[in-house]
């Protein structure tokens, strides 16, 4: 059905509250949003070398890309450190899962740490090679590595859809000197400042990626609204999606992301994605789990295999209802990282058995399937 307004009306409403109708509109009279759904695979690797293998169905074997691929998902997602000490996070890596990512079809995001190590609410260290003492020289710094970065990529000619700049940022980044304290305005500026230098570099390189700003207040709407309204005043821009962090075992209820997402799709007019989730399908544990299948759940859906379909089924319903087609879809981390048993011995286990997307034998569980928008 066609959207109809007389010339009256629009002169009383305006250009934007005129697309605002046209939007509602469209959701209205029959569009439906399409979920750009995906997987966090940056173990895959570590995996693969302990010997860890996959399955669809029975017991032939099949490709982590070939599955994701047939399961129906779009999108994988692959970190990466400044200089890593060890095999997470290495350029090398992210390198070759995106060739893989390319040959099955599959869109890459490549999500940027910013760090020697883990990136993440409590750590944000600047990398030991960098300064930690100017922030004009740390600001120059980052623009470099992101080009240099992107164009390994480029280089080869890989396809990158989606980049974060930054992993999980609420509180800055490149601390002390790009953390964010509160409504320190110098904090804000100097964010701003190192946030704009990572834009200039992904638009130099792949200027048509969707830049990701990846926070991790899922459940926070209230916090949401502040620190998109102080990026709006102090000129954070250059993004193109808000990415939440949701697990219940940290973020709270579900109602409670839903209020979140409302707030970044609704009244701050942004496209919204799930960028981080997880949740058990078990409770059992395996040893160093992330997830406690007890703070980790809610109780309408149960740490079983429907209550991990129900869980995701009800993420992409919450997406699915935002107005103007906002949601993006709902990323799951490290949906493949089961562990790995060799003569009746754990020798692999990142902690994320118990919340995986597969079963210990590395079989999909009903869930992968679901994650097909």
């Amino acid at each position: 059905m066609a959207l109809k307004i007389s010339r009256r009306n629009l002169l009383t409403i305006g250009l934007a509250g005129f697309l605002d109708l046209a939007l509602e509109s469209s959701r209205s009279f029959g569009a439906s949003t399409i979920l750009a759904n995906g997987v966090d695979i940056s173990w895959l690797p570590g995996y693969e070398a302990a010997g860890g293998k996959f399955y669809k169905t029975a017991k032939t074997p099949i490709d982590a890309f070939l599955l994701l691929a047939q399961s129906g998902l779009k999108v994988v997602r692959v970190r990466v450190f400044v200089n890593p000490s060890e095999r997470n996070g290495q350029l090398t890596d992210a390198i070759a899962l995106a060739t893989r990512a390319r040959a099955a079809g599959l869109d890459f995001c490549l999500d940027f740490h910013f760090s020697d190590t883990w990136a993440d609410p409590g750590h944000q260290s600047i990398p030991a090679a960098w300064s930690r003492t100017n922030i004009d020289t740390l600001s120059s710094q980052l623009n470099t590595y992101v080009i240099n970065t992107l164009n390994e990529f480029k280089s080869r000619n890989l396809p990158i859809a989606y980049v974060q700049l930054g992993n999980e940022i609420a509180g800055g980044m490149l601390w002390p000197l790009g953390k964010i304290n509160g409504n320190d305005a110098s904090s804000w500026r100097s964010f701003a400042k190192l946030y704009a230098s990572a834009v200039s570099g992904l638009r130099s390189v792949y200027p048509s990626a969707k830049n990701i700003l990846h926070l991790e207040l899922g459940g926070q709407a209230d916090t949401v609204r502040w620190w998109l309204n102080s990026a709006n005043s102090y000129g954070v821009a250059g993004y193109d999606i808000v990415g939440l962090s949701y697990y219940p075992q940290w973020h709270g209820t579900i109602d409670q992301l839903n209020a979140s997402l409302k707030v970044v799709a609704q009244d701050f007019r942004k496209p919204v994605l799930v960028a981080e989730t997880a949740y058990p399908y078990t409770i059992a544990t395996f040893g160093s789990d992330v997830i406690d299948p007890y703070k980790g759940t809610v109780a309408a859906y149960p740490a079983t295999p429907s209550g991990q379909v129900s869980y995701i089924k009800k993420i992409q319903a919450l997406l699915k209802a935002l107005k103007y087609n906002n949601g993006v879809g709902v990323w799951w981390w490290e949906g493949l990282a089961t562990e790995v048993i060799t003569n009746g011995v754990v020798v692999w286990n990142k902690g994320m058995t118990n919340a995986a997307l597969v079963d210990t034998k590395g079989k999909a569980l009903s869930a992968l399937s679901n994650m097909k928008s």
